[in-house]
């Protein structure tokens, strides 16, 4: 999965200029995290960067560019979490892709293969969430940015390409395990699993919740893989 967001601030060729373009954004993400979006002014973002107010106007005139450039710097640092779920799971259905259903000896039945997909697949989505919620700080701006988009058209534009690359993702991984209703599926498994990661973040639950998510996961996968094979 690649993210689909460009950079809309002003754009520099010079290292030290994009050295210091970074400098911003990293400060306006931690802005966003201590006080949330309200908090990303120029003035401020100047002063947690460390840098002259001038360098914030010059690279990001409209405080909106700022929002959303931030979001985009913030999609490129975190995409690996995503791409690492969709590498693990593709994988799979690769080193399943030559086995044969059936009632032979060297076979599996229907039940056993779809076992094996789910348990697989809640074992990788398991792993996913925990290290979203490790995570915190992100999942933090994560929330603070869809909770702008509401206000926010041009964020909104952005949320709405990442979220559709996400379900592009997730469907193309139904698509190939043969499933007729594969956006459907995609936007199952995202839905829950962005659930998931908010309740165990508000909870602070440390992951207690593991044995709890587990069995949530697994029995909606299984609903979904057993619909695709039946």
């Amino acid at each position: 999965m690649t993210h689909p967001l460009t950079y809309v601030g002003r754009q520099t060729s010079r290292s030290d200029g994009e050295a210091r373009r970074l400098v911003i954004l990293e400060a306006t993400l931690r802005l966003i995290v201590r006080e949330g979006i309200r908090g990303v002014r120029h003035r401020a973002v100047a002063k947690e960067a460390d840098v002259p107010l001038a360098s914030t106007t010059y690279y990001f005139k409209d405080i909106k560019d700022l929002i959303s450039d931030s979001l985009t710097y913030f999609a490129e640092k975190t995409l690996w979490m995503n791409k690492e779920l969709e590498t693990r799971s593709f994988e799979l259905l690769k080193q399943l892709s030559n086995v044969s259903l059936g009632a032979g000896e060297d076979t599996y039945n229907v039940s056993e293969y779809t076992e094996l997909l789910v348990s697989n697949l809640t074992q990788f989505i398991c792993a996913h969430i925990r290290e979203q919620v490790f995570n915190r700080d992100d999942r933090i701006l994560e929330v603070a940015f869809h909770e702008e988009a509401l206000r926010n058209k041009q964020l909104a534009s952005a949320i709405n390409r990442l979220d559709e690359s996400l379900l592009s993702t997730i469907q193309g991984f139904f698509d190939q395990l043969g499933s007729s209703s594969s956006l459907a599926d995609a936007y199952q498994v995202l839905g829950l699993i962005k659930l998931l990661e908010y309740q165990s973040i508000v909870r602070n639950d440390n992951g207690e919740s593991g044995p709890e998510f587990e069995i949530i996961i697994s029995s909606a996968i299984r609903n979904i893989i057993k619909g695709i094979l039946s």
